[in-house]
């Protein structure tokens, strides 16, 4: 939805795959002007404890006539991630090799790692989240669960929000009004399922938001 929340500007569908240790999660994001989005990512799920750990990241950006405007890749093994932009009929990348922690996250995959956390008790959500900023770059993000639960006009029930915000120690007043931040709200009568928040589609792109269908009455 537009980030008013008046709006319908168009619809995401996520797929999570698994393959023995492997799961993918799939997105893909259409909107109504005809620009479009896609998400691939890859999981391992780590023994002994199989909490999924990312593997690799990749996200796509098109324009409405079908022309490639970003995309945004990180592999962890290597630590080789890369942000690559078309703009004004030229190609600019910046790539970086990075340190990629243990609890790195990316995309849908960051949503997916809270949903667990929560859904375990965990009132403390801490983790690395890589975004193009527009470099590649990891953030500490730490999100706390409120005490008491809220209404979200755009969908029923008690629900929680979480504000996640990345932790850049002395420098978050200077850099941090610049950088990618979400509100994510979680049902917690429905298996603390993520229901929707708001996001900066790209670094400086448009803010939008996510609003999942409730199921059919």
């Amino acid at each position: 939805m537009s980030s008013d929340g008046t709006q319908t500007i168009g619809y995401t569908r996520f797929t999570v795959l698994k393959n023995n240790s492997i799961e993918e999660i799939k997105g893909e994001t259409r909107y109504l002007d005809g620009e479009c989005d896609s998400e691939d990512e890859f999981l391992y799920l780590a023994p002994p404890t199989y909490i999924p750990r990312l593997d690799s990241y990749e996200h796509s950006f098109f324009n409405a006539d079908g022309t490639l405007k970003m995309v945004d890749t990180l592999s962890v093994k290597s630590g080789v991630a890369s942000c690559m932009s078309h703009m004004s009929g030229r190609v600019n990348v910046r790539k970086s090799l990075l340190d990629v922690p243990a609890d790195s996250f990316a995309g849908a995959s960051g949503l997916m790692m809270i949903v667990g956390s929560l859904r375990h008790g965990n009132r403390e959500i801490s983790f690395h989240a890589f975004a193009c900023a527009p470099g590649p770059e990891l953030f500490a993000v730490e999100a706390s669960l409120p005490e008491r639960s809220e209404r979200w006009p755009l969908y029923p029930g008690d629900l929680f929000r979480l504000d996640m915000r990345p932790d850049l120690g002395a420098l978050n007043l200077l850099i941090a009004p610049f950088l990618p931040t979400m509100d994510a709200w979680f049902n917690p009568n429905d298996n603390w399922n993520y229901v929707g928040g708001e996001f900066d589609r790209y670094f400086r792109g448009p803010h939008v938001m996510t609003v999942r269908m409730p199921p059919a009455e």
